[in-house]
Protein backbone atom coordinates (compact mmCIF):
# COMPACT_ATOMS: atom_id res chain seq x y z
CA UNK A 1 0.00 0.00 0.00
CA UNK A 2 1.23 3.57 -1.10
CA UNK A 3 1.95 5.75 1.84
CA UNK A 4 4.63 7.99 0.94
CA UNK A 5 4.77 9.88 -2.52
CA UNK A 6 8.51 11.33 -3.37
CA UNK A 7 10.01 12.86 -6.60
CA UNK A 8 13.34 11.03 -5.78
CA UNK A 9 14.49 8.12 -3.47
CA UNK A 10 18.05 8.57 -3.05
CA UNK A 11 19.79 5.23 -1.62
CA UNK A 12 23.15 6.22 0.59
CA UNK A 13 23.79 9.77 2.32
CA UNK A 14 27.84 10.81 1.70
CA UNK A 15 28.29 13.47 0.20
CA UNK A 16 26.91 12.34 -3.42
CA UNK A 17 23.99 11.61 -1.88
CA UNK A 18 23.92 14.95 0.33
CA UNK A 19 24.85 16.94 -2.71
CA UNK A 20 21.82 14.99 -4.98
CA UNK A 21 19.10 15.78 -2.11
CA UNK A 22 20.02 19.59 -1.55
CA UNK A 23 19.59 19.77 -5.49
CA UNK A 24 15.89 18.59 -4.96
CA UNK A 25 15.60 20.86 -1.45
CA UNK A 26 16.34 23.76 -3.23
CA UNK A 27 14.34 23.04 -6.31
CA UNK A 28 11.33 22.41 -4.40
CA UNK A 29 11.44 18.96 -4.99
CA UNK A 30 10.83 16.11 -2.56
CA UNK A 31 13.03 13.04 -1.55
CA UNK A 32 13.39 10.38 0.74
CA UNK A 33 17.07 9.34 1.79
CA UNK A 34 17.63 5.46 2.59
CA UNK A 35 21.17 4.80 4.27
CA UNK A 36 22.59 3.01 7.03
CA UNK A 37 25.58 4.75 8.20
CA UNK A 38 28.51 2.16 8.67
CA UNK A 39 31.88 2.88 7.36
CA UNK A 40 31.31 6.26 5.02
CA UNK A 41 34.22 7.54 3.15
CA UNK A 42 33.15 10.79 3.47
CA UNK A 43 32.70 11.04 7.11
CA UNK A 44 35.98 9.79 7.66
CA UNK A 45 37.61 12.38 4.94
CA UNK A 46 39.33 15.55 5.88
CA UNK A 47 37.16 17.95 3.19
CA UNK A 48 40.09 19.23 1.74
CA UNK A 49 39.45 21.40 -1.90
CA UNK A 50 42.60 21.18 -3.30
CA UNK A 51 42.35 22.42 -7.10
CA UNK A 52 46.15 21.08 -8.16
CA UNK A 53 47.66 18.15 -8.22
CA UNK A 54 51.06 18.87 -6.38
CA UNK A 55 53.31 15.96 -7.08
CA UNK A 56 53.08 16.61 -10.75
CA UNK A 57 52.43 20.28 -10.65
CA UNK A 58 49.87 20.49 -12.55
CA UNK A 59 45.85 21.19 -12.38
CA UNK A 60 43.33 18.97 -11.55
CA UNK A 61 40.63 17.99 -14.35
CA UNK A 62 38.24 21.12 -14.40
CA UNK A 63 39.14 22.75 -10.88
CA UNK A 64 38.17 25.85 -11.42
CA UNK A 65 34.86 25.38 -12.51
CA UNK A 66 34.26 22.82 -9.86
CA UNK A 67 35.42 25.17 -7.04
CA UNK A 68 33.73 28.22 -8.07
CA UNK A 69 31.03 26.57 -7.84
CA UNK A 70 31.39 24.47 -4.71
CA UNK A 71 32.51 27.92 -3.29
CA UNK A 72 28.35 29.36 -4.00
CA UNK A 73 26.59 25.88 -3.20
CA UNK A 74 28.13 25.62 0.32
CA UNK A 75 27.85 28.96 0.74
CA UNK A 76 24.00 29.17 -0.37
CA UNK A 77 23.53 26.37 2.69
CA UNK A 78 25.67 27.64 4.43
CA UNK A 79 22.90 30.96 4.67
CA UNK A 80 20.00 28.74 4.59
CA UNK A 81 21.07 27.02 7.66
CA UNK A 82 23.21 29.32 9.73
CA UNK A 83 26.10 27.45 10.19
CA UNK A 84 29.99 27.89 9.14
CA UNK A 85 30.95 24.52 7.37
CA UNK A 86 33.33 25.87 4.25
CA UNK A 87 35.99 27.81 5.35
CA UNK A 88 38.93 29.11 2.54
CA UNK A 89 41.73 27.56 3.89
CA UNK A 90 45.52 28.01 2.04
CA UNK A 91 47.70 24.45 1.62
CA UNK A 92 51.67 25.24 2.80
CA UNK A 93 53.62 22.67 0.50
CA UNK A 94 56.72 22.17 2.48
CA UNK A 95 59.80 21.37 0.42
CA UNK A 96 61.83 18.37 1.36
CA UNK A 97 65.05 19.85 -0.82
CA UNK A 98 66.02 23.49 -2.24
CA UNK A 99 66.02 22.17 -5.40
CA UNK A 100 62.07 21.93 -5.51
CA UNK A 101 61.44 25.81 -5.45
CA UNK A 102 62.42 25.78 -8.78
CA UNK A 103 59.76 23.49 -10.05
CA UNK A 104 56.99 25.18 -8.00
CA UNK A 105 58.42 28.15 -9.34
CA UNK A 106 58.25 27.06 -12.87
CA UNK A 107 54.61 25.78 -11.93
CA UNK A 108 53.30 29.32 -10.66
CA UNK A 109 54.19 31.21 -13.84
CA UNK A 110 52.32 28.85 -15.83
CA UNK A 111 49.14 29.50 -17.38
CA UNK A 112 47.16 27.39 -15.74
CA UNK A 113 48.20 27.18 -12.49
CA UNK A 114 49.25 31.27 -12.04
CA UNK A 115 45.74 31.75 -10.04
CA UNK A 116 46.65 29.23 -7.55
CA UNK A 117 49.75 28.69 -6.91
CA UNK A 118 51.73 31.86 -5.16
CA UNK A 119 55.07 32.86 -6.94
CA UNK A 120 56.75 33.78 -3.90
CA UNK A 121 58.22 30.77 -1.75
CA UNK A 122 58.40 31.69 2.35
CA UNK A 123 62.07 30.83 3.05
CA UNK A 124 61.32 29.97 6.43
CA UNK A 125 58.46 27.52 7.95
CA UNK A 126 56.70 27.04 11.05
CA UNK A 127 59.31 25.97 13.25
CA UNK A 128 57.13 22.98 14.84
CA UNK A 129 57.45 21.51 11.39
CA UNK A 130 61.44 19.65 10.34
CA UNK A 131 61.56 20.76 7.02
CA UNK A 132 63.12 24.28 6.55
CA UNK A 133 63.73 24.31 2.84
CA UNK A 134 60.85 27.07 2.37
CA UNK A 135 57.23 26.30 1.51
CA UNK A 136 54.81 27.34 -1.40
CA UNK A 137 51.34 28.73 -1.09
CA UNK A 138 48.19 26.98 -2.95
CA UNK A 139 46.10 30.46 -2.28
CA UNK A 140 42.41 29.03 -3.38
CA UNK A 141 42.11 25.86 -1.61
CA UNK A 142 39.49 25.54 1.18
CA UNK A 143 37.73 22.86 3.64
CA UNK A 144 34.47 21.26 3.88
CA UNK A 145 33.22 20.33 6.80
CA UNK A 146 31.92 17.13 5.87
CA UNK A 147 30.70 15.74 9.15
CA UNK A 148 28.86 18.75 10.10
CA UNK A 149 27.47 19.33 6.80
CA UNK A 150 25.69 16.11 6.76
CA UNK A 151 24.45 16.24 10.53
CA UNK A 152 23.09 19.94 9.97
CA UNK A 153 21.14 18.48 6.69
CA UNK A 154 19.57 15.66 7.95
CA UNK A 155 18.83 16.76 11.40
CA UNK A 156 16.44 18.75 10.12
CA UNK A 157 14.68 16.03 8.23
CA UNK A 158 11.93 14.10 9.06
CA UNK A 159 10.90 10.40 8.95
CA UNK A 160 9.57 10.78 5.44
CA UNK A 161 12.82 12.08 4.26
CA UNK A 162 15.44 10.29 5.96
CA UNK A 163 15.12 6.49 7.07
CA UNK A 164 18.21 4.97 8.61
CA UNK A 165 17.90 1.31 7.27
CA UNK A 166 19.68 -1.36 4.97
CA UNK A 167 18.44 -0.66 1.44
CA UNK A 168 16.44 -3.69 0.55
CA UNK A 169 16.83 -4.52 -3.42
CA UNK A 170 14.77 -7.06 -3.27
CA UNK A 171 11.77 -4.93 -1.84
CA UNK A 172 12.33 -2.37 -4.95
CA UNK A 173 9.55 -2.47 -8.05
CA UNK A 174 10.11 -0.74 -11.38
CA UNK A 175 6.91 0.54 -12.76
CA UNK A 176 5.89 2.37 -15.89
CA UNK A 177 5.56 5.58 -13.73
CA UNK A 178 8.69 5.17 -12.12
CA UNK A 179 9.56 2.96 -9.06
CA UNK A 180 7.96 1.87 -5.95
CA UNK A 181 10.07 0.99 -2.51
CA UNK A 182 8.00 -0.73 0.06
CA UNK A 183 5.73 2.03 0.77
CA UNK A 184 7.09 4.69 -0.93
CA UNK A 185 6.36 5.81 -4.46
CA UNK A 186 8.67 8.15 -6.88
CA UNK A 187 9.47 9.17 -10.34
CA UNK A 188 13.38 7.81 -9.83
CA UNK A 189 16.03 6.45 -7.47
CA UNK A 190 19.32 7.35 -7.41
CA UNK A 191 22.21 5.31 -5.87
CA UNK A 192 24.99 7.10 -4.17
CA UNK A 193 26.52 4.02 -2.68
CA UNK A 194 30.28 4.72 -2.97
CA UNK A 195 32.29 1.65 -2.77
CA UNK A 196 28.96 -0.60 -1.67
CA UNK A 197 27.67 -0.29 -5.27
CA UNK A 198 29.49 -3.90 -5.58
CA UNK A 199 26.33 -4.98 -3.56
CA UNK A 200 23.75 -3.11 -5.85
CA UNK A 201 22.65 -5.67 -8.73
CA UNK A 202 21.80 -2.83 -11.08
CA UNK A 203 25.26 -1.22 -11.43
CA UNK A 204 27.31 -3.75 -9.78
CA UNK A 205 29.75 -4.20 -13.05
CA UNK A 206 30.63 -0.54 -12.59
CA UNK A 207 34.20 -0.55 -12.53
CA UNK A 208 34.32 1.52 -8.98
CA UNK A 209 37.47 -0.22 -8.30
CA UNK A 210 38.02 1.49 -4.51
CA UNK A 211 41.37 2.81 -2.89
CA UNK A 212 41.39 2.70 0.85
CA UNK A 213 42.33 5.36 2.83
CA UNK A 214 43.49 5.09 6.57
CA UNK A 215 43.79 8.48 8.56
CA UNK A 216 44.57 9.58 12.33
CA UNK A 217 43.40 12.10 14.13
CA UNK A 218 45.61 13.95 16.53
CA UNK A 219 46.03 16.33 19.33
CA UNK A 220 48.85 18.64 19.03
CA UNK A 221 48.59 21.82 21.25
CA UNK A 222 51.73 23.43 19.76
CA UNK A 223 51.19 23.13 16.43
CA UNK A 224 49.10 26.53 15.81
CA UNK A 225 48.36 26.26 11.95
CA UNK A 226 44.58 27.74 10.48
CA UNK A 227 46.87 26.33 6.81
CA UNK A 228 46.50 22.74 5.65
CA UNK A 229 50.08 21.20 5.80
CA UNK A 230 51.52 18.90 2.41
CA UNK A 231 54.23 17.06 2.57
CA UNK A 232 54.17 13.37 1.68
CA UNK A 233 50.92 13.66 3.86
CA UNK A 234 48.49 16.02 4.28
CA UNK A 235 47.83 18.07 8.03
CA UNK A 236 44.35 19.45 8.32
CA UNK A 237 43.43 21.76 10.85
CA UNK A 238 39.83 20.40 12.20
CA UNK A 239 39.09 22.10 15.39
CA UNK A 240 41.00 24.00 17.98
CA UNK A 241 44.53 21.55 18.80
CA UNK A 242 43.07 18.51 16.63
CA UNK A 243 44.19 17.46 13.06
CA UNK A 244 43.57 15.10 10.43
CA UNK A 245 46.34 12.55 9.27
CA UNK A 246 46.24 11.41 6.04
CA UNK A 247 46.05 9.20 4.38
CA UNK A 248 47.19 6.04 2.74
CA UNK A 249 46.29 4.54 -0.91
CA UNK A 250 45.76 1.14 -0.81
CA UNK A 251 44.06 -0.20 -4.33
CA UNK A 252 44.29 -4.05 -2.64
CA UNK A 253 42.82 -4.04 0.76
CA UNK A 254 39.30 -3.67 0.00
CA UNK A 255 38.11 -3.76 3.63
CA UNK A 256 37.16 -1.00 6.44
CA UNK A 257 39.14 -1.99 9.48
CA UNK A 258 42.55 0.08 10.15
CA UNK A 259 45.65 -1.83 9.77
CA UNK A 260 48.79 -1.66 11.90
CA UNK A 261 51.00 -1.26 9.06
CA UNK A 262 48.84 1.43 8.05
CA UNK A 263 49.12 3.53 10.97
CA UNK A 264 52.74 2.56 11.07
CA UNK A 265 53.40 4.75 7.69
CA UNK A 266 51.16 7.24 8.83
CA UNK A 267 53.17 7.62 12.12
CA UNK A 268 56.39 7.27 10.63
CA UNK A 269 55.33 10.18 8.08
CA UNK A 270 53.98 12.28 10.73
CA UNK A 271 57.46 11.86 12.95
CA UNK A 272 59.76 12.82 10.18
CA UNK A 273 57.81 16.08 9.21
CA UNK A 274 56.56 17.23 12.92
CA UNK A 275 59.10 18.55 15.37
CA UNK A 276 56.46 18.80 18.64
CA UNK A 277 54.49 16.10 20.81
CA UNK A 278 51.32 14.81 19.07
CA UNK A 279 48.51 12.69 20.88
CA UNK A 280 47.09 9.72 18.95
CA UNK A 281 43.14 10.31 19.32
CA UNK A 282 42.22 7.45 16.51
CA UNK A 283 42.84 5.60 13.84
CA UNK A 284 40.31 5.31 10.50
CA UNK A 285 39.45 3.76 7.83
CA UNK A 286 37.24 3.63 4.68
CA UNK A 287 37.60 2.80 0.85
CA UNK A 288 36.92 5.90 -1.44
CA UNK A 289 34.61 5.06 -4.54
CA UNK A 290 37.94 5.31 -6.97
CA UNK A 291 36.79 5.10 -11.11
CA UNK A 292 39.30 2.74 -13.06
CA UNK A 293 39.79 6.03 -15.42
CA UNK A 294 39.81 8.78 -12.27
CA UNK A 295 36.35 10.63 -13.35
CA UNK A 296 33.15 10.27 -11.22
CA UNK A 297 30.35 8.17 -12.63
CA UNK A 298 26.75 9.46 -13.50
CA UNK A 299 24.04 8.70 -15.98
CA UNK A 300 20.61 6.26 -16.18
CA UNK A 301 20.42 2.56 -15.61
CA UNK A 302 20.39 1.27 -19.84
CA UNK A 303 17.24 -0.77 -19.42
CA UNK A 304 15.72 1.28 -16.81
CA UNK A 305 15.74 5.17 -17.24
CA UNK A 306 14.03 5.49 -13.64
CA UNK A 307 17.27 4.55 -11.99
CA UNK A 308 20.31 6.69 -12.04
CA UNK A 309 23.98 6.20 -10.12
CA UNK A 310 26.03 8.88 -8.70
CA UNK A 311 29.42 7.63 -7.56
CA UNK A 312 32.96 7.49 -8.06
CA UNK A 313 34.43 10.88 -6.22
CA UNK A 314 37.39 9.58 -5.15
CA UNK A 315 39.36 11.86 -3.44
CA UNK A 316 38.22 15.30 -4.81
CA UNK A 317 34.33 14.59 -3.49
CA UNK A 318 33.65 18.00 -1.41
CA UNK A 319 34.95 20.38 -4.58
CA UNK A 320 32.95 18.20 -7.25
CA UNK A 321 30.16 17.07 -5.67
CA UNK A 322 28.14 19.90 -5.60
CA UNK A 323 28.47 20.73 -9.71
CA UNK A 324 28.21 17.06 -10.38
CA UNK A 325 25.26 16.96 -8.88
CA UNK A 326 23.73 19.46 -10.69
CA UNK A 327 24.70 18.03 -13.84
CA UNK A 328 23.20 15.01 -12.83
CA UNK A 329 19.68 16.74 -11.99
CA UNK A 330 19.84 18.09 -15.60
CA UNK A 331 20.50 15.14 -17.09
CA UNK A 332 17.53 13.15 -15.35
CA UNK A 333 14.75 16.26 -15.20
CA UNK A 334 15.63 18.00 -18.07
CA UNK A 335 16.73 16.07 -20.89
CA UNK A 336 20.91 17.49 -20.78
CA UNK A 337 23.53 15.84 -22.01
CA UNK A 338 26.25 14.94 -19.68
CA UNK A 339 29.73 15.75 -20.24
CA UNK A 340 31.32 12.68 -21.98
CA UNK A 341 34.20 12.58 -19.39
CA UNK A 342 31.80 11.41 -17.10
CA UNK A 343 28.64 10.22 -18.37
CA UNK A 344 27.69 6.51 -17.24
CA UNK A 345 27.55 5.02 -21.49
CA UNK A 346 31.25 5.75 -21.59
CA UNK A 347 31.69 2.02 -20.03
Amino acid sequence: MIEIKKHTIIVGYGLAGFCYAYQLHRKGLSFCIIDQPLHSATRQAAGVCNPTQLKRYSLAWEAPRFLAYAARFYAFFEKEYSCSVFQKTPIHRYFHQVSEQNLWGEASYSHLLAAFLEADIIPQGDPNIRLQNGYGIVKQAARLNTVETLETFSSLLDSSAFRKERFDYEALQLQNSGIQYKNIEAQQIVFCEGFGIHSNPFFKQLPVIGAKGESLLIRAPELATSATIKSGIFIVPMEADIFWIGATFDHHDKTNQPTEQGKLWLLNKLNRLLDTPFELLAHQAAVRPTVIDRRPILGKHATHPSMAVFNGLGTRGAMMAPLLSEWLFQHLNEGKALPVEVALDRF
